[in-house]
């Protein structure tokens, strides 16, 4: 006796082959989308002359506040601005120390931005344009005048030639003009 299939053995069978290939291609199409998307990264990588572009506005503006930072802490200028007449020379100590200070807390994240042997020399200066006013204090004595001080800074300034602020200044410029 031959074997016979019914009709309805057929349909059934056509049926799961049907669902085996709506199955498979269901699970091709998935692992194609997924390798599809995997494989591309989400945000492009930015190329290095791109990284260069955006950073070079951040190092300008750095090197300008360091600028404005070494001007204005330079003695003659931060004496010219702060000098009040009728304070001692130790308030004027007190208030120029103070006013150095500050200016270089508000611009100690630009650090970033320049290289390590600026930074060293605007830190240099900050520290020489302290000491300078202290030793300047100590000589004059805390009672002397505000213009006794004044005077014994600019002396003080003049003998020692290229200061810490005009070495920094230079380094910066020059730096500036690496970048072009």
């Amino acid at each position: 006796m031959e074997p016979s299939f019914h009709p309805h053995v057929m349909v059934h069978l056509a049926g799961m082959i049907i669902r085996l290939l709506f199955f498979f291609s269901g699970a091709f199409f998935l692992l194609w989308y997924y390798l599809k998307h995997a494989a591309k990264p989400a945000v492009p990588a930015a190329t290095a002359g791109d990284e260069a572009k955006a950073v070079m506005p951040l190092r300008l503006q750095a090197c300008e506040r360091f600028v404005l930072f070494l001007e204005r802490i330079h003695p003659s200028n931060l004496l010219m601005r702060l000098n009040s007449p009728g304070i001692s020379a130790g308030q004027l100590q007190s208030l120029l120390v103070k006013t150095i200070r500050e200016e270089f807390e508000y611009n100690l994240s630009q650090q970033l931005y320049i290289s390590v042997n600026a930074w060293e020399l605007v830190k240099n200066a900050k520290e020489e344009t302290i000491s300078m006013i202290n030793q300047a204090t100590a000589r004059v004595g805390q009672e002397a005048s505000a213009s006794e001080l004044v005077r014994e800074v600019f002396e003080s300034s003049i003998t020692r030639g290229q200061i810490a602020v005009d070495v920094a200044l230079d380094a910066i410029k020059k730096e500036v003009q690496r970048f072009f």
